[in-house]
């Protein structure tokens, strides 16, 4: 049985294998990076690193999510660092057995690269994403540069 996240973007269900997530917490405001993407809302201070964090609806569907009253942040381990995916809602921990897993690779026609299946429920079908696989290289130097600072310092004005 495999465990996974569930959370929601957008009015969809998504899930994240629950090995890739480090912690949820609470959406705070971050301090906007200039010059970058739409979906790039900024960076925050998390256990005393820059944490980049991404409005995930606005990557996925180019929608700004609106849901700031139960908006978290899903913290996951994302190319050898840390990354802040801002959702909607989280709806919880669940185990689904192989049966109610569909592999990405079965249905190419909807399929991209990030999905990598979808659970099959008795209420909706939920779509699994693999969070290394959501960013072009553009995108990933983008992110992974928007968590260095000068002098190794977070926020230092020294």
């Amino acid at each position: 049985m495999e465990r996974f996240i569930i959370f929601l973007s957008n009015h969809q269900e998504f899930a994240i294998n629950i090995a890739q997530v480090e912690k949820i917490i609470e959406y705070q405001t971050p301090n906007p990076i200039p010059e970058s993407s739409e979906y790039l809302l900024g960076v925050i201070k998390y256990n005393d690193r820059v944490l980049p964090v991404i409005d995930l609806s606005k990557k996925l569907y180019n929608v700004a999510s609106t849901h700031d009253e139960d908006r978290k942040v899903i913290v996951i381990m994302w190319k050898d660092t840390l990354l802040g995916l801002a959702v909607d809602d989280i709806l919880g921990i669940r185990g689904y057995e192989d049966n109610k897993l569909e592999d990405a690779v079965m249905n190419t026609q909807i399929s991209k690269e990030y999905i990598t299946g979808y659970i099959k429920t008795d209420e909706n079908i939920i779509i699994v994403l693999d969070t290394d696989k959501l960013f072009n290289l553009a995108q990933e130097d983008e992110l992974l540069n928007s968590t260095e600072m000068p002098d190794g310092g977070i926020g230092d004005n020294e």
